[in-house]
């Protein structure tokens, strides 16, 4: 890291890991460590990285409900909102006084190649692209592209803190699932009940309601600075991702 412009730190092991006693431990220390060790590592530097963005989630508002939250919000409660507000301690007790520091609270990424597109996509190609629970819940999310973007962004700008790095469009999950079926060509599906979503958790052994929790975030600090979105809506979004018929 000595000499570098600067430093970008994003490891942390799946939030979808069971959350088991073992896995929560491993969820957290993952990232709070590797942060901690980053901090160390530009603290011994002699010429110390301009910038240092740390990656976050917008978990740290916990389940907000129909609650618009931006940056300047409290922070939730819930396993995964203390997560974050670990992680971001970590880097915020770092010694760098030299380095300015970037937290980028992600939402939702969309892209191809994996993530939660590909498994969107995939159970709507299957005729099961319903909503998920009631649909009621908040979906804030962002294109890919955008978030490799907004990375060269904060580097290149002078922004610090917080940022929501999400698109200025949350959407409940009923509407999403509508436009991603529209978007592919499939027929209304019924929504999967929650009591199968948690079976298919159990199944695949994974922390499958994760999908549940409703944030509806604003991000207040990307449209101040006048970040330029390559697809600021869900439409502009999925005729992007999804492949022509």
């Amino acid at each position: 890291m000595e000499g570098a412009k600067a430093v970008i730190n994003l490891a942390g092991a799946p939030v979808t890991l069971k959350w088991t006693e073992e896995n929560k431990r491993l969820i957290k220390d993952s990232r709070v460590h590797s942060t901690a060790a980053i901090g160390e590592g530009i603290r011994s530097c002699k010429l110390p990285p301009e910038v240092w963005i740390n990656a976050s989630g917008i978990s740290i508002y916990g389940d907000t409900g129909d609650t618009e939250v931006s940056e300047t919000s409290p922070i939730g409660a819930g396993f995964l909102a203390e997560v974050s507000l670990a992680w971001e301690r970590a880097q915020a007790d770092a010694m760098a006084p030299s380095t300015r520091k970037v937290r980028f609270r992600k939402g939702i990424v969309l892209g191809k190649g994996g993530g939660a597109f590909d498994e969107l996509s995939k159970y709507t190609g299957w005729f099961l692209g319903g909503a998920q629970g009631s649909g009621r819940h908040w979906m804030s999310w962002i294109h890919i592209r955008d978030v490799a973007e907004a990375y060269i962004w904060a580097i290149e700008s002078d922004v610090e803190g917080p940022v929501n790095l999400v698109s200025p469009e949350p959407i409940r999950n009923a509407d999403f699932m509508a436009k991603l079926r529209a978007a592919m060509h499939r027929p209304w599906s019924p929504p999967a009940p929650e009591f199968a979503i948690k079976l298919v958790g159990m199944i695949r052994n994974i922390q499958a309601d994760v999908v549940l929790e409703s944030v509806r975030v604003k991000p207040d600090v990307l449209l101040k600075f006048g970040f330029p979105y390559n697809f600021p809506t869900l439409d502009e979004a999925l005729a992007d991702l999804v492949p022509p018929a």
